[in-house]
């Protein structure tokens, strides 16, 4: 069983999960995993923001 003081440590920036990309939302058909934004919605959520052209 751990301690509660294992719990209450400071983490090392190296034991730290990144997250990459996010999960995509509701109705998007295309996510962007690099940029987090839909490049494309379904018909329902067609009036949803989507990447930016560059």
């Amino acid at each position: 069983m751990k301690k509660l003081s294992d719990n209450m440590r400071k983490l090392k920036k190296g034991e730290l999960r990144t997250i990459k990309g996010g999960i995509a939302p509701i109705g998007c058909n295309s996510w962007d995993p690099r940029k987090r934004c839909c490049r494309a919605w379904d018909d329902e959520h067609i009036n949803n923001p989507v990447c930016p052209e560059l």
